[in-house]
């Protein structure tokens, strides 16, 4: 079996996120229930889905498209600078077809315009003495870190609002031994929960590191992931008791050397990295009470400290 093949793959086998999922259950049932009574072949509400990164929100929006009987055309935000590119992205939909816009919030307030009017009025104002042009019915799945930076204009247009949470650590187990079977992967109870553990609650991490794993478990011709892979997996990858790699802990040595607050931008550029890449995965070291940020800054707490003196 590919290891490229979805982790879930039915909307009854998705592993966590439950009122999302019922939720989603309840609007598919709804829409199934009223094209059979109306014969209508009408497009799915417009799903705007929020949550970190990593937490399912792609996957789910694949398996509504399952559900429909129709295909995802899947963009990136940042790759959508003006209204031509948008225009011309809504004119290639076809019936029914779902469009997935990832980190939709990146979108600049011009382009949302377009959108949001494409949405209200199932058509494209092209400007000038042009007619505007019908659209053909589609679902716009937009796919969001940051929900609130969106236009309120935009956020209104969602007729459904999916937020996503972090997984606890048995429901990333279980999401793990699920995915090692589909795989055809041996993997024993220890393993699967030292895996959860370091995955911080995100399914993408935790797929990753069975992958890693399992590499390890080939490369020794064994046939069953064991704890001594695990623990060379995460060795050779220089991953902490937290799950943490190397940038993220050379994150939290800084704020430790710098013994005070330090503002975002002068970590990025000691990480050589872009601020929203060191924005992405500071929100785990908040979340876990590592750091906490003010005014003046990022500054590691006594159990960012303590995390780091027992690594």
């Amino acid at each position: 079996m590919s290891e490229t093949e979805p982790i879930i793959p039915t909307l009854n086998q998705v592993v966590g996120q439950q009122r999302a999922v019922r939720v989603l259950k309840t609007a598919l049932d709804a829409y199934w229930n009223e094209r059979s009574k109306t014969g209508e072949e009408d497009a799915f509400p417009h799903v705007l889905m929020t949550g970190p990164s990593g937490c399912g929100k792609t996957t789910l929006t694949e398996l509504i498209a399952r559900e429909l009987c129709t295909k995802v055309e899947v963009q990136l935000a940042q790759n959508i600078t003006n209204i031509s590119q948008m225009q011309g992205l809504l004119m290639m939909l076809e019936p029914g077809h779902i469009l997935l816009i990832d980190e939709i919030h990146q979108l600049n307030d011009a382009v949302q315009v377009c959108l949001y009017r494409a949405l209200e009025d199932g058509k494209l104002f092209l400007g000038g003495n042009r007619k505007p042009i019908a659209l053909p019915p589609f679902c716009l799945c937009g796919a969001t870190t940051h929900e609130f930076l969106l236009n309120t204009s935009t956020i209104q247009r969602f007729r459904l609002l999916i937020r996503l949470e972090h997984y606890a650590d048995d429901e990333i187990a279980l999401l793990i031994a699920q995915r090692a079977k589909r795989l055809g992967w041996q993997i024993d109870a220890e393993s699967v929960g030292e895996l959860a553990k370091r995955s911080r609650g995100v399914p993408r991490l935790a797929v990753r590191m069975l992958e890693s794993a399992r590499r390890v478990c080939s490369a020794k011709a064994d046939e069953i992931i064991t704890p001594e892979h695990v623990t060379e997996m995460l060795d050779m990858e220089g991953i902490d008791g937290l799950g943490f790699d190397p940038v993220e802990q050379r994150y939290l040595q800084l704020l430790k050397q710098h013994q005070g607050a330090m503002r975002l931008n002068v970590l990025a550029t000691h990480l050589g990295l872009p601020r929203q890449t060191v924005e992405m995965f500071e929100s785990d070291f908040i979340r876990l009470g590592l750091v906490t940020k003010n005014e003046k800054g990022r500054s590691l707490t006594p159990a960012g400290l303590e995390h780091l003196n027992s690594t």
